[in-house]
């Protein structure tokens, strides 16, 4: 009697973990790459935010060739008091320039990231990927040493961003 009922409790595990199994089909995952920056810079809108990074640029220019110079002379050791002073002037006015500007360009670009993402999205869905990596994370963490060249989606996201703002 014990020994039927055992062989009962094993047959009923091995059914169980057999339809688990038969539910756990092998899907083959596709994962795609993009290049975020290519195609946000492919954006319409991504001239605003290139003339706002312009001018933050040519504020922020000469402080920071202010500040190379005076680091070469600090680390030489050939600076002076009044060196080291400017130094940190210069230094509080590059962070103020970049608080000045970070949120303004910030603010354009949001809006810009949101809709690339959507599209994103939809290329990979119409693509059939399930996952969507950025390509240079990817490269640069070392997470993907190859991927195939037809596994990156830029160019279909660039010309789906097209088709928008037509």
């Amino acid at each position: 009697m014990k020994r039927s009922w055992i062989l009962s409790l094993a047959i009923a595990v091995l059914a169980l973990a057999g339809a688990a199994l038969a539910q756990n089909k092998n899907t083959p995952v596709r994962v795609g790459f993009v290049d975020a920056e290519a195609v946000i810079r492919a954006h319409p809108g991504y001239g605003a935010i290139a003339k706002l990074q312009e001018q933050a640029d040519a504020e922020l220019k000469p402080i920071l060739e202010k500040l190379r110079a005076l680091e070469k002379k600090i680390a030489s050791g050939q600076a002076t008091a009044k060196d080291r002073e400017d130094y940190q002037v210069l230094t509080e006015a590059a962070k103020k320039v970049s608080e000045k500007w970070g949120p303004k360009i910030q603010e354009k670009l949001d809006p810009i990231i949101k809709e690339v993402d959507r599209v994103v999205a939809q290329v990979a869905q119409e693509l059939g990927f399930a996952v969507i990596m950025n390509r240079r994370v990817a490269a640069q963490s070392n997470l993907v040493v190859y991927a195939a060249p037809d596994t990156d989606i830029t160019q279909a996201v660039i010309e789906a961003l097209k088709k928008l703002k037509k």
